[in-house]
């Protein structure tokens, strides 16, 4: 050993940051070394990989970056030691050392292959050779495909498995001029059929290596659709219902799935539903009327119940009445008004666009009187939305229906004529008189009451408008039931966060309700527990993307 390599040796046997790091700066001008010191040096600088296994540092990560560089450019002359190296290693290690190699390129290509039939009964050393096959870029290296596909037909899988991994890397950085088209098939058959292996970490990697061709437009399209069947029915959602269980596999699909150039198959499955928007119409400023499809919550939604909404990934989770639904086409019709991010992001949303997440039916379906009358209905804002499926089912019971809207302006006001419809007689009030009666729902309350004997009020809308309707009626004791849509996190009653005072008792919102009776609320609470998050809403809404609506959102 000369000096100067000898220096450097104990230098390494440091181990330390700096050391390694002043190694290699030290390292890096020699430019006349033999070919024994590249070999005797590259043996002190691989015996520092065993370090970087545990190392934490983001430091420590660069530094086996750079001698992975390091030792590749000393070229062929240390292809033969990083060889005898990765056979004999761990896995962990060898992918240190196979990096290197890869980075030397074809000089390390022909000497795998030279070397490659002396090793096949050695599965460890088998499984570091396909790894390290996997990381060459260089053309070359789609001449050892032949020999993966070969090591695919191992009884072991990990070794199969290895096999498969290899052939998606190779796959991703050919150049797929250079790949004859029987190999393409036949990389494809093999790779197709281990989508039925037994061992999932196999069907991981077959699923990715189709994945890779597909995205490389390596694909058939008579293999394409057959991929995207197969991937389909990994997802659940084929028509036979036939998914794959395990995760990892389930999730190499779903990465695929938006480069094949086919239309999504429908959701068939038993687990599964769309939430695409149908329909999108304006009724006022800033609030729409949205038909969606959701044939599962649409088959057993009843009066009163409502859902919960989450638009995107990221988003919060926001309950929402109902104000109608079709059972036999599979879908809910919701008004959305824009007050705050995630509203706003919802009325941004277009007809083709699919909901990431919509629950229910949650809560209890609406209070109906016992005996028959008249029935009053009440609707502040898009509140009136929530009222006509109540209103429709009080009139089927053979009651009188009177409906009360109001809002502070005539185009303000919403879904007149489809509450119309289930309702006897519909009154309109405005704060400016604009149309209807001028003054709040409460004048045209006090109205009905002196000309009807009403039995049951249903008030729906802002919080201080369903405490003036409860406030009016408590003394003539008319059973009144008010919506509280009050701050909601899971819906179904387990993390207590719509808790309301009903009668003295804690109630919560989204199991026990939403609809209470209005004389046993106690909505000065219920008014403060709103204005919780009031700070983190207005922040939220502040820094939302400013995009505006075109024409055709309408």
């Amino acid at each position: 050993m000369t000096a100067r390599v000898q220096e450097i040796v104990q230098k390494l046997s440091t181990q330390s940051e700096d050391a390694i790091s002043e190694v290699l700066d030290q390292i890096k001008p020699m430019v006349d070394l033999s070919a024994e010191e590249k070999i005797e040096l590259s043996e002190a600088l691989t015996s520092i990989f065993y370090h970087f296994r545990h190392a934490d540092s983001s430091r420590m990560l660069r530094l086996a970056i750079r001698t992975e560089k390091r030792i590749a450019k000393f070229g062929a002359d240390v292809v033969p030691f990083l060889f005898k190296e990765i056979i004999e290693v761990d896995g962990e290690s060898a992918a240190y050392l196979g990096k290197a190699l890869a980075k030397i390129g074809k000089p390390g290509i022909d000497y795998i292959q030279h070397e490659w039939d002396h090793h096949l009964d050695n599965e460890p050393a088998l499984i570091n050779l396909l790894q390290t096959l996997s990381f060459f870029k260089i053309p070359e290296a789609e001449e050892v495909i032949p020999l993966i596909l070969n090591a695919t037909k191992s009884e072991n899988f990990q070794i199969t498995s290895m096999a498969l991994y290899a052939l998606g890397r190779l796959v991703e950085k050919s150049q797929s001029s250079k790949i004859e088209q029987k190999l393409l098939t036949t990389l494809f058959d093999v790779a197709f059929s281990f989508l039925s292996s037994a061992k999932p970490l196999v069907r991981k990697n077959a699923a990715r290596a189709l994945g890779k061709m597909l995205r490389r437009g390596l694909l058939s399209t008579e293999s394409e659709r057959k991929v995207y069947r197969a991937f389909m029915a990994i997802m659940g959602k084929d028509e036979h219902h036939n998914w794959d269980r395990a995760f990892i596999v389930r999730r190499e699909a779903e990465d695929f799935l938006t480069y094949f150039n086919i239309a999504p198959a429908p959701a068939t499955s038993e687990y599964t539903q769309s939430f695409r928007i149908i329909s999108k119409r304006l009724l006022c400023s800033n609030t729409y009327h949205f038909n969606i499809e959701a044939p599962f919550i649409a088959r057993k939604i009843e009066a009163g119940q409502f859902i919960i909404i989450r638009p995107h990934a990221t988003s919060e989770r926001i309950p929402l009445s109902v104000c109608g639904w079709d059972r036999t086409k599979g879908t809910l019709s919701i008004i959305i008004s824009a007050v705050g991010k995630t509203s706003t992001e919802i009325n941004r949303m277009r007809v083709g666009d699919t909901f990431k997440d919509v629950v229910g039916p949650l809560g209890e379906r609406s209070h109906l009187p016992q005996i028959i009358g008249t029935c009053v209905v009440i609707g502040g804002g898009y509140g009136t939305g929530a009222i006509i499926p109540t209103a429709k089912d009080m009139k089927a019971k053979g009651n009188k229906v009177i409906g009360i809207v109001g809002a502070r302006n005539q185009e303000s006001l919403i879904m007149i004529d489809e509450l119309n419809e289930v309702c006897d007689e519909v009154l309109l009030t405005t704060n400016d008189g604009s149309r209807g009666q001028a003054g709040m729902v409460t004048d045209a309350l006090k109205e009905v009451l002196k000309k009807e004997n009403v039995i049951h009020v249903l008030a729906v809308g802002p919080v201080p408008m369903m405490k003036a309707v409860s406030e009016m009626t408590r003394p003539v004791k008319i059973e009144t039931f008010v919506s509280l849509n009050a701050i909601m996190v899971d819906g179904t009653g387990m993390c207590g966060a719509c808790r309301v005072s009903v009668g003295n008792e804690t109630k919560f919102a989204c199991f026990h309700g939403p609809d209470f009776d209005g004389h046993q609320v106690d909505f000065d609470n219920l008014m403060k527990r709103q204005k919780m998050f009031l700070k983190e809403e207005k922040l939220a809404f502040a820094t939302m993307d400013p995009l505006k609506f075109n024409a055709h959102d309408h």
